[in-house]
């Protein structure tokens, strides 16, 4: 298994996507790591998991050392050469680009394993489902909320690929805008802040 395979699950073997529970579970500090204990279940087999970010907690002390390192190096090539710009550019370029690369890499640098007996996790996308559920009722409990919903065709969305109601102007899933190839009307989106 590599470093940067998606996480699998310890019972079934299957690769666990969790860039979903990563954007979505609350985060310690400055968003360096995962707050609490953090839990996940198994879509194919059901079963209780305990997300650590012990590793990539690890990776980013290394990275941060790396780059204390590497711009120590950079005031030392400055004060030989004399011009210091075209290095620090470059020092500047490679931190940004790592630094993006690592963030786009923290979903698959978490690893799982099997939730004790008594162990309490915090379950942040089996709430987000229990919600969407209580969403759901709520429409199917009002007729007036119901004909809403249906008063435009369906589309999909160009980045994701997931359908969405007619009524909704960005992607549930991705928060893509509609484009104007899936509207029944060529009315701008009227975007709410």
């Amino acid at each position: 298994m590599s470093l940067l395979d998606s996480p699998r699950c310890p019972n079934c073997n299957s690769e666990i996507d969790l860039k979903d529970l990563w954007r979505l579970a609350p985060k310690s500090g400055r968003g360096s790591g995962l707050a609490g204990k953090i839990g996940v279940v198994c879509p194919v087999c059901g079963i209780k998991l305990r997300v650590l970010d012990g590793p990539m907690r690890l990776i980013s002390v290394g990275l941060f050392i790396l780059m204390a390192c590497g711009a120590a190096a950079v005031g030392k090539l400055s004060r030989s050469f004399g011009n210091d710009r075209p290095i620090l550019v470059c020092f500047i370029a490679l931190y940004a680009a790592g630094f993006f690369i690592f963030q786009k890499s923290i979903p698959r640098l978490l690893r799982l394993r099997l939730l004790e007996e008594g162990e309490k996790a915090g379950f942040p996308l089996v709430m987000l489902a229990e919600e969407l559920a209580a969403q759901r009722q709520a429409i199917a409990d009002n007729p007036l909320i119901e004909l809403a919903a249906e008063s435009g065709r369906a589309w999909v969305c160009p980045k994701c690929h997931e359908e969405n109601p007619g009524n909704f102007d960005e992607c549930w899933k991705c928060q893509t805008w509609r484009t104007d190839e899936n509207r029944d009307s060529g009315d701008p989106p009227a975007k709410v802040e």
